[in-house]
């Protein structure tokens, strides 16, 4: 008995279960179908009215921009018809909905009126751009009164009327432009071209007489078509589709919203009966809790050290590529600390990794609540800040919030007191990080800039080779004392007398070929070789002058006036050989920025104060100040090479020259032209008064100095 009782219960349990198996199937089935259809229903509403505000914006921005590709208006149209052809289409709109089927072919009629005014737009607006673009190039060549006709006192009285037709035509083409910026033809209802009309039999001066003319035409031209511009345009942009557009789309809600009615419920008394079989099965879940519960708390401590970064507690580089990819407009921020290896390897890991700590809690810190970003630990010394551009679209303010705090406090661990500095990359194109990456090595090249936005121009692979084979050879040929000073004669102008020599740097290759230097000065920048580039000349020149009564010049950046060490090697040989010191001129390279003056008439002034001289080098190139020579108290200015190669053939650079080279004289200042190559050019050289020259015409560089 009790095993019929069994299976007859199993009976109605089983099939109990394929009743509710069999309604849920279908009703889930039915529910899914109707929202997967009124969706796509919605959707292509959606698109339609997104799409006829694109041909509305596209019309309206072609009718101001001057320049404008028809290209995204044709395609918004195109777009639009589409839209409208895939609602049609929908045997499920017209089905379910034959009242709203109806009005949107109301509304087709209305869009097919509405692309035939665009398309009519298209050319009066043509016509009205190229009389604009004529209207342009008339103000540009209007006729301007000849000064040397007032000066020989003829011609005064047309000059005069000239300068009141230009007055005519300015004024004029101000109104149509005014009107053609506001789309307004109520500007142009007064528009007042007797004065040209009249104007047009009595004019003389045949230049005038055409431009008039012309004139004339293209405002006949404007007058006619702008209003129509004016009218049609108004009747595209009107609201009267979309207001059409926004009825059928409530009232197709409003009905599917009485279905959805019915959808629900059924989906209560679909719950009720499924609460009841679930209660069945309620003991099972209850005893399968406990394990759920462990299983979750080990799933959730997997994940967090799958994201954590075990030092900092901030999240690492598996969180920063899972969260990226929901960013529509991801920027990073990467933030590096300044010289991080020199703590880890001065006061140990141990203190590195407490500051690695303090660094990112003050960092979570300064990001501002409602940029809504997340913090990470991206490398040994990186941190990143990715967020969404919107939220905080100035990157470079939260960028320089970062660098002046760490600038303005100091680190105390363990009662040690840091000062720390970061430098911040920041990226917005994908890759992030490795752009990001990339802008904070441009960074490095600078001593000034402390952060960097990533530019396209920065990832040329070409030029990555090419610096990695150059920072080899550099490294290379400084390790292997490979670095020498050549030296090329400076001459007396008059006498062709040597007086000094300028020391150029050369790398010597292992096969005994010697190159330039010049070539790899930015990377000797950006690898932080500059400075020893310069003590190795500093040196290597002494030891071969020292012994010689020459005297002799030396190059010297910006950077190097600005590097303490630098300024010490100097002191050190001046203290050595007392003699050197007012046998030796600096010259300071006019090609770049000299904005800190303090700095640098600071250095200038002790390396005077010891007897030695200054000069500008390459004076006339892209930052050529006078006032340089002035405030720094300059000996030399060396004229640059481009322009000294000119001067027989170029009137310009010839006057170029005299103006820099009478200045120097006023100023009591030598001068010095670089680049005379040959007799020429020397001719000239000789001819402006300037004291000194150097080039090939006389000597090229060599090893030694010529005794």
């Amino acid at each position: 008995m009790t095993k019929n009782v069994l299976k007859t219960n199993s009976f109605w349990l089983f099939l109990l279960g394929a009743v509710m198996i069999f309604l849920i199937y279908k009703f889930n089935n039915y529910a899914e179908y109707y929202y997967e259809k009124n969706n796509e229903i919605q959707q292509t509403f959606n698109k339609i009215k997104n799409s006829e505000l694109l041909v509305n914006y596209n019309v309206l921005t072609d009718s101001i921009y001057m320049y404008e590709n028809n290209d995204p208006l044709i395609k918004s149209v195109d777009k639009l018809e589409k839209n409208i052809d895939e609602l049609i289409k929908n045997k499920y709109f017209k089905e379910y909905y034959p009242y709203n089927y109806k009005r949107f072919l109301e509304y087709k009629k209305l869009i097919d009126k509405k692309i035939r005014l665009i398309y009519r737009f298209q050319t009066i607006n043509s016509a009205i751009k190229n009389v604009t673009m004529n209207f342009a190039v008339l103000l540009n060549n209007l006729p301007k009164i000849n000064l040397e006709r007032l000066k020989n006192g003829s011609y005064e009285k047309n000059a005069i009327k000239n300068n009141k037709f230009s007055q005519k035509v300015t004024s004029l083409l101000s109104e149509i432009i005014l009107a053609k910026s506001s789309i307004d033809k109520d500007f142009i209802k007064n528009l007042d071209t007797s004065f040209f009309e009249k104007l047009s039999n009595k004019i003389n001066d045949p230049v005038i007489k055409e431009y008039n003319t012309v004139l004339l035409v293209n405002i006949k031209v404007f007058k006619k078509y702008f209003p129509q511009l004016v009218d049609v345009l108004r009747k595209i942009t009107d609201k009267k589709t979309l207001n059409l557009l926004d009825k059928i789309y409530d009232n197709y809600f409003t009905v599917m919203n009485g279905n959805l009615k019915i959808i629900k419920w059924a989906s209560y008394l679909l719950i009720i009966f499924i609460i009841g079989v679930e209660t069945l099965i309620f003991y099972l879940l209850h005893k399968l809790q406990r394990e759920s519960v462990l299983l979750k708390r080990l799933i959730n401590e997997l994940k967090y050290s799958y994201i954590t970064d075990k030092l900092t507690g901030l999240y690492n580089r598996n969180k920063f590529d899972d969260d990226v990819k929901f960013l529509k407009k991801p920027v990073l921020l990467l933030v590096n600390i300044d010289r991080f290896k020199h703590i880890n390897d001065y006061y140990g890991s141990k203190i590195g990794d407490k500051v690695l700590i303090e660094v990112s809690k003050i960092l979570t810190s300064l990001i501002p609540e409602n940029v809504n970003a997340n913090l990470y630990r991206l490398g040994a010394d990186d941190f990143g800040i990715l967020y969404e551009l919107d939220n905080y679209p100035d990157v470079g303010v939260l960028a320089e919030k970062i660098i002046k705090h760490f600038e303005k406090q100091q680190l105390e661990i363990d009662n040690v007191k840091f000062n720390i500095s970061v430098t911040v990359g920041i990226s917005m194109k994908e890759p992030l990080l490795e752009n990001a990456d990339i802008a904070l090595k441009e960074i490095k090249k600078s001593f000034r800039k402390k952060f960097l936005i990533y530019q396209e121009s920065m990832n040329i692979r070409s030029k990555i080779k090419e610096n990695i084979e150059k920072s080899k050879i550099l490294y290379d040929a400084i390790k292997e004392n490979r670095i020498q000073p050549y030296f090329q004669p400076i001459v007396d102008t008059y006498t062709k007398e040597i007086v000094k020599y300028e020391v150029l740097a050369r790398i010597v290759h292992p096969n005994g070929k010697v190159e330039s230097i010049f070539p790899y000065l930015q990377i000797a920048k950006e690898n932080k070789l500059y400075s020893d580039i310069t003590k190795i000349m500093i040196q290597k020149t002494y030891d071969k002058v020292i012994n010689k009564k020459v005297s002799f010049s030396l190059n010297v950046s910006v950077e190097d006036m600005l590097d303490v060490n630098i300024l010490k090697e100097i002191y050190r040989l001046y203290f050595k050989n007392k003699t050197i010191a007012k046998r030796v001129s600096f010259e300071i390279l006019e090609s770049e920025a000299i904005t800190d003056y303090v700095a640098i008439s600071k250095f200038v002034s002790e390396v005077k104060k010891h007897g030695s001289y200054v000069a500008i080098d390459d004076f006339g190139s892209g930052y050529s100040n006078f006032e340089h020579l002035i405030n720094l108290n300059v000996d030399f200015i060396k004229i640059d090479g481009s322009l000294i190669r000119q001067l027989p053939k170029n009137p310009s650079a010839y006057k170029i020259v005299k103006v820099i080279n009478d200045f120097a004289k006023e100023v009591n200042i030598k001068t010095v032209a670089e680049f005379v190559a040959d007799e020429k050019i020397y001719e000239t050289v000789k001819k402006l008064g300037i004291d000194y020259c150097q080039g090939f015409y006389f000597y090229e560089p060599g090893p030694d100095c010529i005794t």
